[in-house]
Protein backbone atom coordinates (compact mmCIF):
# COMPACT_ATOMS: atom_id res chain seq x y z
CA UNK A 1 0.00 0.00 0.00
CA UNK A 2 0.98 3.78 -0.77
CA UNK A 3 0.85 5.79 1.81
CA UNK A 4 -1.44 8.75 0.52
CA UNK A 5 0.17 12.30 0.03
CA UNK A 6 -1.97 15.33 1.05
CA UNK A 7 -4.59 16.21 -0.72
CA UNK A 8 -2.77 18.84 -3.56
CA UNK A 9 -3.56 22.67 -1.74
CA UNK A 10 -5.60 25.13 -4.15
CA UNK A 11 -2.74 27.76 -3.96
CA UNK A 12 -0.27 25.22 -5.17
CA UNK A 13 -2.33 23.97 -7.89
CA UNK A 14 -3.01 27.43 -8.79
CA UNK A 15 0.95 28.02 -8.90
CA UNK A 16 1.05 26.08 -11.86
CA UNK A 17 -1.65 27.19 -14.03
CA UNK A 18 -0.26 31.02 -13.02
CA UNK A 19 3.67 30.15 -14.31
CA UNK A 20 2.51 27.72 -17.14
CA UNK A 21 0.29 30.66 -18.32
CA UNK A 22 2.76 33.30 -17.90
CA UNK A 23 5.36 31.35 -19.58
CA UNK A 24 3.00 30.44 -22.58
CA UNK A 25 1.87 34.11 -22.78
CA UNK A 26 5.93 35.11 -22.88
CA UNK A 27 6.21 32.89 -25.88
CA UNK A 28 3.19 34.60 -27.78
CA UNK A 29 4.61 37.85 -26.83
CA UNK A 30 7.78 36.75 -28.33
CA UNK A 31 6.49 35.30 -31.83
CA UNK A 32 4.40 38.74 -32.21
CA UNK A 33 1.14 37.40 -31.52
CA UNK A 34 -1.56 40.11 -30.75
CA UNK A 35 -3.40 40.49 -27.99
CA UNK A 36 -5.95 38.00 -28.41
CA UNK A 37 -3.22 35.07 -29.35
CA UNK A 38 -1.17 35.84 -25.81
CA UNK A 39 -4.22 35.46 -23.66
CA UNK A 40 -5.15 32.60 -25.98
CA UNK A 41 -1.96 30.90 -25.43
CA UNK A 42 -1.49 31.84 -22.13
CA UNK A 43 -4.97 29.96 -21.32
CA UNK A 44 -4.20 27.32 -22.66
CA UNK A 45 -0.83 26.33 -21.64
CA UNK A 46 -2.05 27.37 -18.26
CA UNK A 47 -4.63 25.23 -18.23
CA UNK A 48 -3.20 22.29 -20.78
CA UNK A 49 -1.56 20.03 -18.00
CA UNK A 50 -3.80 19.76 -15.63
CA UNK A 51 -6.81 19.27 -18.53
CA UNK A 52 -4.20 16.32 -19.03
CA UNK A 53 -3.54 15.25 -15.99
CA UNK A 54 -7.69 15.17 -14.69
CA UNK A 55 -8.29 13.09 -18.48
CA UNK A 56 -6.22 10.67 -17.59
CA UNK A 57 -7.25 10.12 -13.89
CA UNK A 58 -11.23 10.06 -15.53
CA UNK A 59 -12.02 13.14 -13.93
CA UNK A 60 -13.70 16.63 -14.48
CA UNK A 61 -11.05 18.63 -15.14
CA UNK A 62 -10.79 20.89 -12.08
CA UNK A 63 -10.41 23.75 -14.44
CA UNK A 64 -14.32 23.36 -15.25
CA UNK A 65 -15.50 22.93 -11.48
CA UNK A 66 -13.76 26.02 -10.12
CA UNK A 67 -13.49 29.32 -11.70
CA UNK A 68 -10.51 30.34 -9.82
CA UNK A 69 -7.72 28.46 -12.30
CA UNK A 70 -9.58 30.00 -15.18
CA UNK A 71 -9.26 33.56 -13.43
CA UNK A 72 -5.66 32.72 -12.72
CA UNK A 73 -4.87 31.50 -16.49
CA UNK A 74 -6.74 34.94 -17.82
CA UNK A 75 -4.99 37.61 -15.45
CA UNK A 76 -1.82 35.87 -15.56
CA UNK A 77 -2.31 36.17 -19.90
CA UNK A 78 -3.19 39.26 -19.67
CA UNK A 79 -0.68 41.11 -17.76
CA UNK A 80 1.67 39.43 -20.01
CA UNK A 81 -0.51 41.00 -22.85
CA UNK A 82 -0.81 44.64 -21.66
CA UNK A 83 3.37 44.86 -20.19
CA UNK A 84 4.58 42.69 -23.58
CA UNK A 85 7.29 45.56 -23.72
CA UNK A 86 8.92 45.39 -20.87
CA UNK A 87 8.48 41.56 -20.24
CA UNK A 88 10.06 40.84 -23.71
CA UNK A 89 13.28 42.47 -22.40
CA UNK A 90 13.63 39.59 -19.71
CA UNK A 91 14.10 36.89 -21.80
CA UNK A 92 15.33 34.75 -18.46
CA UNK A 93 11.95 34.71 -16.79
CA UNK A 94 10.61 32.42 -19.78
CA UNK A 95 13.04 30.14 -18.36
CA UNK A 96 12.25 30.49 -14.96
CA UNK A 97 8.85 30.05 -15.45
CA UNK A 98 9.05 27.06 -17.62
CA UNK A 99 11.07 25.58 -15.06
CA UNK A 100 8.68 26.19 -12.33
CA UNK A 101 5.56 25.22 -14.61
CA UNK A 102 7.18 21.75 -15.08
CA UNK A 103 8.23 21.39 -11.33
CA UNK A 104 4.48 22.61 -9.91
CA UNK A 105 2.84 20.51 -12.49
CA UNK A 106 4.75 17.42 -12.20
CA UNK A 107 4.59 17.19 -8.49
CA UNK A 108 1.10 18.21 -8.60
CA UNK A 109 -0.17 15.40 -10.95
CA UNK A 110 2.06 12.65 -9.33
CA UNK A 111 0.34 13.70 -6.44
CA UNK A 112 -3.30 13.63 -7.52
CA UNK A 113 -2.58 10.43 -9.21
CA UNK A 114 -1.23 8.80 -6.10
CA UNK A 115 -4.53 10.25 -3.45
CA UNK A 116 -6.55 8.60 -6.39
CA UNK A 117 -4.95 5.13 -5.72
CA UNK A 118 -2.48 5.51 -8.72
CA UNK A 119 0.79 2.84 -8.47
CA UNK A 120 3.82 4.11 -8.35
CA UNK A 121 5.11 4.05 -11.77
CA UNK A 122 2.08 5.48 -13.83
CA UNK A 123 1.94 8.33 -11.22
CA UNK A 124 5.48 9.73 -12.34
CA UNK A 125 3.65 8.79 -16.07
CA UNK A 126 1.13 11.19 -15.15
CA UNK A 127 3.05 13.83 -13.82
CA UNK A 128 5.11 13.66 -16.45
CA UNK A 129 2.45 14.12 -18.83
CA UNK A 130 0.86 16.92 -16.76
CA UNK A 131 4.24 18.93 -16.62
CA UNK A 132 5.00 18.84 -19.97
CA UNK A 133 1.84 18.98 -21.37
CA UNK A 134 1.16 22.65 -21.38
CA UNK A 135 4.77 23.45 -22.89
CA UNK A 136 4.07 20.90 -25.59
CA UNK A 137 0.86 22.34 -26.51
CA UNK A 138 2.53 25.72 -26.29
CA UNK A 139 4.40 24.51 -29.29
CA UNK A 140 2.12 22.97 -31.36
CA UNK A 141 0.09 26.06 -31.05
CA UNK A 142 3.33 28.27 -32.48
CA UNK A 143 4.52 25.48 -35.05
CA UNK A 144 7.63 24.57 -33.22
CA UNK A 145 8.42 20.59 -33.03
CA UNK A 146 7.45 20.09 -28.97
CA UNK A 147 10.72 20.50 -27.16
CA UNK A 148 10.66 17.15 -25.27
CA UNK A 149 10.90 15.70 -28.97
CA UNK A 150 14.07 17.81 -29.48
CA UNK A 151 18.09 17.57 -28.09
CA UNK A 152 18.29 20.28 -25.81
CA UNK A 153 19.24 20.99 -22.00
CA UNK A 154 17.73 19.20 -19.36
CA UNK A 155 13.60 18.99 -19.87
CA UNK A 156 11.54 15.52 -19.51
CA UNK A 157 14.68 14.47 -17.57
CA UNK A 158 14.65 17.16 -15.46
CA UNK A 159 10.97 16.32 -14.68
CA UNK A 160 11.62 12.56 -14.64
CA UNK A 161 14.30 12.69 -11.79
CA UNK A 162 12.09 15.09 -9.39
CA UNK A 163 9.11 12.76 -9.86
CA UNK A 164 11.00 9.51 -9.49
CA UNK A 165 12.27 10.95 -6.04
CA UNK A 166 8.70 12.04 -5.04
CA UNK A 167 7.27 9.12 -5.56
CA UNK A 168 9.85 6.88 -3.80
CA UNK A 169 10.29 9.43 -0.66
CA UNK A 170 6.00 9.24 -0.51
CA UNK A 171 6.41 5.48 -0.37
CA UNK A 172 8.96 5.11 2.09
CA UNK A 173 6.87 7.47 4.02
CA UNK A 174 8.28 11.03 3.79
CA UNK A 175 6.41 13.91 4.74
CA UNK A 176 3.99 15.03 1.76
CA UNK A 177 4.26 18.65 1.53
CA UNK A 178 7.54 18.74 2.53
CA UNK A 179 8.59 16.07 -0.09
CA UNK A 180 6.45 17.87 -2.76
CA UNK A 181 8.27 21.22 -2.05
CA UNK A 182 11.68 19.46 -2.02
CA UNK A 183 10.82 17.67 -5.26
CA UNK A 184 9.85 20.91 -7.11
CA UNK A 185 13.01 22.31 -6.04
CA UNK A 186 15.01 19.56 -7.53
CA UNK A 187 13.00 19.48 -11.26
CA UNK A 188 13.77 23.50 -11.56
CA UNK A 189 17.04 23.48 -9.95
CA UNK A 190 18.36 20.68 -12.64
CA UNK A 191 16.49 22.29 -15.20
CA UNK A 192 18.01 26.05 -14.45
CA UNK A 193 21.54 24.53 -14.15
CA UNK A 194 21.40 22.71 -16.65
CA UNK A 195 20.61 25.88 -19.33
CA UNK A 196 23.53 27.39 -17.60
CA UNK A 197 26.29 24.58 -17.32
CA UNK A 198 25.05 23.65 -20.99
CA UNK A 199 24.06 20.07 -19.78
CA UNK A 200 22.52 18.37 -22.72
CA UNK A 201 20.65 14.30 -22.75
CA UNK A 202 23.22 12.87 -25.10
CA UNK A 203 22.23 12.22 -28.98
CA UNK A 204 21.24 8.57 -29.99
CA UNK A 205 24.21 6.38 -30.73
CA UNK A 206 25.32 3.44 -33.58
CA UNK A 207 26.94 1.06 -30.48
CA UNK A 208 28.15 -1.37 -32.62
CA UNK A 209 29.83 1.00 -34.67
CA UNK A 210 31.63 2.39 -31.53
CA UNK A 211 32.16 -0.74 -30.28
CA UNK A 212 34.46 -1.48 -33.14
CA UNK A 213 36.23 2.22 -33.49
CA UNK A 214 36.87 1.82 -30.17
CA UNK A 215 38.36 -1.92 -30.89
CA UNK A 216 40.11 -0.64 -34.16
CA UNK A 217 41.73 2.32 -32.30
CA UNK A 218 42.61 0.08 -29.40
Amino acid sequence: MILDPVQTPLWLDLAAVTTSALGGSLVAVRAKFDISGVVALGILTGLGGGLLRDVLLNQLPVALKNPWYIVAAVVASALVAVLAHQVTRLAWLLLIFDAAALGLYGVTGANKALVNGISPVPAILVGLIAGLGGGVICDLMTAKPPAIFQRGYLYATAALIGLIFYVAAIRLGAPAAETAIVATIIIVSLRIIARLRDWKVPQPVDLPSELVKRRDSD
